[in-house]
């Protein structure tokens, strides 16, 4: 920024446009208190009505900046359902750090109907908006409203100012719940210049126009031109949470800004485009980042002597990757900041995820070992846009180590997790290390692991068609975490998931769990189960499709808005050994079959071989990628339901008729 550019002098933001087509704060349509559904995106549990922004430069504060950027918001809710009623425990979380965002002018309600069907409105004490601080930059604004139940309507007024002119906020039209009316306005001094990168696929109507300006230079005044933009967008449908999403925000239409240039008139034009470079510096002179890795940490010391006594440079990745999961305790913060300096950390023995990937990093480096962080936005925070270098993009950091050929992403906050394991929730995701003067950018592959499940039965059914039998499970990877992760929630919970719900009925019992904390052998579960098996008349008839994981089919939707994302490839493999009395014959049998997606990128098979009263059934399915995109859903869908129709199909055996 040049010095001599001061401040704006004169700026009133202008709301004629803005207000146009909605109501104003505190003016409510009786209609929407009545209304019961949203007509547009039927049985949704709530309805933004009205989404308002409104960005223009105002003058900065000294010392800080020569102009900061004022966002003002205004949205009104109507909730339908009891479910919708988390709407009204909004969040909106800042910057906080040295003040550089703050939020002002407050004001919120929420309006209901009376018996005589008068409108009530009940305003938001003081008490009912409070700030809470997440971490050392930002903190979350929290607004309780009152007097909230299915009908009602609440809404929501603010300002914040920030203490920047080279970041404009994003603006998302969509949300998880529809939205009726979506509005945002930007003014701009014509001095500066901005990309604006849209994604959206409904209509948007733009209007632009040029207003006059006067701005204040250390020297005079000259007059000068803003543009204004308005965007809106009307009757969003919600991104509804599907079964395997990312996150809905990917999904969700939106403006994303990036301010460019400054143009001083006479040719004379300063870029403001930040880079990754600029990020790198950004992140080395951070106390909170780049400082951390230099200052002294006592105690690391006595760690590094004994790793360097081990041979091999993997072998000494394993050993303080598994010191810091065993002796550390994440606090479920994920950040890319310390909250404090990590010799406090290392004395308190509990963090975030920089407190502790942090530290890795410093055992590894002062190991000798060859490592870097790695910035990551976790699969529930969005992806990543390599085109906008800008760290509020990212959530948590990892470490990015390399051994001889091969290279490993290390979180150590994962307890379950082993070193060789890509960490799930960034799966596919690009991140960005830490590395060089620009840094670089890699993609977390999940590589040969997956989410890989091998189940065993064998079962005897007797002459009155009772069965009794064992089931060996073993769970490879991601199935093992997932399954792990479960069990040290609640062994209880674990068993009712996995044995208890999914046993057809039958009493399933002895249920035996070994290598749960062996990194290196799957999860081995042995059960075993007794019960009748289901019949009319002579006929007896049972399923082999027992506890493999694959009980129930999730993609039942006759459409879908967003991509599926399972995170890594799959495979399942069951092996069924039935053996029956002499009693029983076999009447009927599953065939041997063999579908395979139109893409092949799934494929199901069933090989089923009977000799004399024994039965073996083997069933394999192999997922080949583990993304599968929104527009081949039809296909991915009907596959699926041909797939579990044919899990689910019966064994049927029959009571020979006496001689």
């Amino acid at each position: 920024m040049k010095v001599f550019i001061v401040s704006l002098l004169l700026y009133m933001p202008v709301y004629c446009f803005a207000q146009k087509g909605m109501h104003a704060y505190g003016k409510i349509d009786k209609a929407d208190l009545q209304s019961k559904d949203c007509s547009y995106d039927k049985g949704a549990e709530a309805e933004i009505l009205i989404d308002w922004g409104n960005t223009y430069y105002n003058r900065g504060t000294q010392g800080k900046a020569v102009f900061k950027t004022i966002f003002e918001k205004r949205r009104r809710i109507k909730i339908y359902t009891e479910k919708g009623l988390t709407q009204a425990a909004v969040k909106i979380q800042f910057y906080s750090h040295s003040n550089e965002e703050q939020i002002l002018r407050i004001n919120a309600c929420t309006y209901n109907l009376d018996a005589a069907g008068n409108i009530q409105r009940t305003e938001v004490s003081k008490n009912g908006v409070y700030t809470k601080r997440l971490n050392n930059y930002f903190s979350e604004l929290i607004i309780a409203f009152p007097a909230v139940k299915p009908g009602s309507v609440i809404e929501y007024k603010y300002m914040m100012e920030r203490e920047t002119m080279g970041q404009l906020p994003h603006w998302y039209f969509q949300g998880v719940i529809p939205v009726r009316y979506s509005h945002y306005q930007l003014t701009i001094p014509q001095v500066f210049r901005f990309n604006v990168q849209p994604s959206v696929i409904d209509p948007i109507e733009k209007k632009q126009e040029v207003i006059n300006e006067r701005i204040a230079l250390n020297n005079g005044f000259f007059e000068t031109q803003s543009l204004r933009s308005n965007y809106i967008m009307r009757k969003l449908p919600g991104i509804k949470e599907e079964p395997f999403i990312s996150t809905p925000k990917d999904y969700m239409q939106r403006l994303e800004f990036q301010l460019s240039q400054i143009d001083y008139g006479n040719g004379n034009i300063e870029d403001l485009r930040t880079s990754w470079s600029d990020v790198m510096e950004s992140l080395a002179t951070d106390d909170n980042f780049g400082r951390q890795l230099e200052k002294e940490i006592i105690g690391l010391n006595p760690v590094v002597k004994e790793a360097q006594k081990i041979t091999g440079t993997e072998a000494q990745i394993k050993f303080l990757y598994n010191y810091l999961r065993h002796n550390f305790t994440w606090n479920t913060e994920e950040s890319i900041y310390t909250s404090k300096n990590l010799s406090k950390i290392w004395d308190a023995k509990t963090g975030n995820s920089a407190d502790i990937n942090l530290l890795l990093l410093r055992l590894l480096t002062a190991s000798g070992i060859e490592a870097h962080p790695v910035l990551f936005s976790t699969r529930d925070n969005g992806l990543v846009n390599p085109g906008f270098p800008f760290l509020q993009q990212f959530n948590t950091v990892m470490v990015y180590a390399t051994a001889q050929t091969d290279s490993f992403i290390l979180d150590a906050t994962d307890k379950i997790a082993g070193y060789k394991l890509t960490p799930h929730k960034i799966t596919n995701n690009q991140g960005f290390v830490a590395t060089g003067e620009n840094g670089k950018w890699i993609t977390a592959l999940p590589g040969k692991s997956k989410h890989k499940i091998i189940t065993a039965i064998s079962g005897e059914i007797d002459g009155t068609g009772n069965i009794k039998g064992d089931a060996l499970i073993n769970c490879f990877d991601y199935a093992k975490k997932q399954r792990v992760e479960k069990w040290h929630e609640s062994n209880e919970a674990f068993k009712s998931d996995y044995f208890y719900t999914n046993n057809m009925g039958y009493k399933t019992f002895d249920i035996t769990i070994n290598n749960a904390e062996n990194d290196s052998l799957p999860l081995e579960q042995k059960i075993k189960f007794a019960g009748a098996l289901n019949g009319s008349g002579n006929y007896r008839y049972f399923t082999v499709n027992m506890f493999t994981g694959l009980d129930k089919n999730p993609f039942i939707a006759s459409e879908r808005a967003t991509d599926i994302d399972f995170g890594c490839n799959q495979e399942y493999v069951i092996f069924g050994n039935y053996n029956i009395a002499p009693e029983y014959s076999f009447d009927e049998l599953p065939s041997n079959v063999t579908i395979i997606m139109p893409d092949t990128s799934i494929i199901f098979s069933r090989s089923v071989q009977q000799t004399d009263n024994i039965l073996n059934i083997r069933i394999a399915v192999d997922f080949k990628q583990p993304f599968y995109s929104a527009n081949i859903y039809p296909e991915f869908a009907a596959f699926y339901k041909k797939m579990f129709a044919l899990l689910i199909e019966q064994i049927v055996i029959k009571k020979k008729k006496q001689a």
